[in-house]
């Protein structure tokens, strides 16, 4: 694919924090810990050297994923200044560092992969060529309705099988209610992020004529769509947490369902941003009772450390900044 055919965007000050930022390396971490499940799932044992590798690997993937994406979105970027600035290649100062980044995300990816077992390897590969043809014509999934969501499960759903395999191999009788209760919460969650993007992005993408499914159903009926999957997840969430005695996880998610009464209703969008916070802290919650005394201790310490972070995003998104919602 020429890269010759869309404007040429300038950039010789990108810091390595703004290369970082611009990878998206956030996201490709958040979605990597998902392979921390099945080590949760095997009631924390089982971390070793060949784990650590399986971590990098699926990371590596991620990166890929991510990277690809901007490859083939390039032409579409460069009409967008926002997208324009972030994307490697719409420049030709960082074009080439992106496609270096692309090839060893991928190799690495495979490598790593063949190192742990032939069964991650397959794993990896399924992820991978998932990725290409989420992005790459003329299949792009993403841009075939409802095949961008199904993308989202199945992104999710090989991370998860990564960790499951690694830990249970093809045993699936490994299966229970907290496995299948948390794989629900998490894959409604990741619909219900790539639903807010979409929706979030409209304008946009409109301008781009990208052709997704939030484009086609509408902003409205999108809108509508996210609002019951919200609905039908905290409270899926909430008594999933109260059958379990998950008692405070269940505080979390009253307190993340009260923001949407608090905040601005503009900043409605960032209010599903707090979920992952207690859904690290379910998890933590569920296994207290494999804790020892000190593990306690820092479990404590996390559910402090999780609420500072929710402050210091608060305060980052202003989310109380000119409250329009009428009180009483």
């Amino acid at each position: 694919m020429s890269n010759s055919s869309y404007p040429l965007f300038h950039s010789h000050d990108r810091s390595t924090i703004q290369l970082l930022n611009d990878l998206r390396l956030s996201y490709a971490v958040v979605s990597t810990g998902l392979i921390l499940l099945g080590f949760f799932w095997n009631n924390l044992t089982g971390f070793d050297w060949q784990y650590v590798v399986l971590i990098v690997g699926i990371f590596s993937a991620n990166v890929f994923m991510f990277v690809v994406n901007d490859f083939y979105d390039a032409p579409h970027d460069s009409k967008d200044p926002v997208k324009r600035a972030r994307n490697l290649f719409c420049s030709p100062d960082t074009r080439k560092l992106g496609k270096v980044i692309l090839y060893a995300s991928l190799c690495l990816s495979l490598f790593l992969g063949a190192i742990v077992s032939s069964s991650i390897l397959l794993i990896i590969v399924l992820f991978n060529l998932l990725a290409f043809f989420y992005s790459a014509p003329p299949v792009k999934l993403r841009n075939r309705l409802y095949w961008d969501w199904i993308f989202v499960f199945l992104w999710k759903t090989l991370i998860i099988a990564a960790s499951y395999v690694y830990f249970f191999g093809m045993d699936l009788s490994a299966g229970n209610s907290f496995i299948y209760g948390t794989l629900t919460i998490i894959l409604l969650l990741s619909l219900i992020s790539q639903l807010d993007n979409q929706i979030r992005d409209f304008k946009v993408d409109k301008t781009n004529n990208t052709n997704h499914s939030v484009q086609r159903m509408g902003h409205k009926r999108s809108s509508l769509l996210k609002l019951v999957l919200l609905i039908f997840f905290f409270a899926f969430s909430f008594m999933f947490c109260y059958l379990l005695d998950l008692y405070i996880t269940m505080i979390l998610i009253l307190v993340n369902i009260s923001l949407y009464y608090f905040v601005n209703p503009s900043k409605y969008s960032h209010v599903p941003e707090f979920i992952s916070i207690w859904i690290v802290v379910l998890f933590l919650e569920y296994f207290t009772t494999f804790f020892s005394h000190r593990q306690l201790l820092l479990f404590s310490a996390w559910i402090i450390v999780m609420v500072c972070i929710a402050v210091i995003h608060v305060k980052r998104t202003n989310l109380f900044k000119d409250r329009t919602r009428l009180i009483g």
